[in-house]
């Protein structure tokens, strides 16, 4: 089985990734019930991410850097390989995870210390229960960052924002793929791991 949406068929706001994600979550498993999903926030305590084939990136490899940054990963049942959604990127749509890793990520060996990546690892269904956010970061006294969505800020019966929560990065799990699996299904705000356990989850170099 493949993902048999377009990113013309997303919704879409450029520098809100984290709602672009809890969106397109919300259409992949309203057309895909028995899919493997998960949102993963990218980023690191220096909040400096460089990632390529970005849209945004003025250079021939779109390099970008961001203060986090946030795609799907998803499998569908009877699969084998995750792929990786990114509506920020110039790669497919979805994008095989070894080659968005490869292209997109790179290795933390790639990158100079300030630059290497930790992992947030959201289950999808969680992600889509407990995420809220007021778009009060997107805010500054002369007013927005960037144009805000069109639709409603997302929020929860118990929150109105709690996007600081995905975004703190403590230090990281280094655990195997079957007791990280457990964590997530009980994780609201997911389980920050290492580069190593983040490719060994989603089978990535393998």
């Amino acid at each position: 089985m493949s993902l048999q949406i377009s990113r013309d068929q997303c919704v879409y706001t450029s520098h809100y990734c984290e709602e672009n994600v809890y969106k397109l979550i919300e259409l992949i498993k309203r057309n895909y019930s028995s899919t493997e999903i998960y949102a993963v926030f990218i980023s690191n305590h220096s909040k400096k991410v460089p990632l390529f084939y970005q849209k945004c990136g003025r250079s021939p490899d779109g390099v970008a850097v961001w203060d986090y940054h946030v795609i799907v990963i998803l499998r569908f049942n009877g699969d084998v390989k995750f792929h990786i959604c990114d509506l920020d990127t110039t790669l497919d749509f979805p994008c095989d995870a070894s080659a968005y890793w490869s292209l997109a990520i790179r290795p933390n060996s790639f990158y100079r210390g300030e630059y290497h990546r930790f992992f947030r690892i959201i289950d999808g269904e969680m992600y889509l229960r407990y995420f809220a956010s007021d778009r009060s970061h997107m805010r500054t006294s002369d007013g927005w960052m960037a144009p805000p969505p069109s639709y409603d800020a997302i929020s929860t019966s118990e929150s109105t924002h709690n996007l600081p929560q995905y975004m703190d990065f403590p230090p990281p799990s280094d655990c195997s793929v079957s007791l990280l699996k457990q964590q997530l299904d009980s994780a609201p705000f997911g389980v920050v791991t290492t580069e190593s356990v983040f490719c060994n989850f989603f089978g990535i170099g393998t």
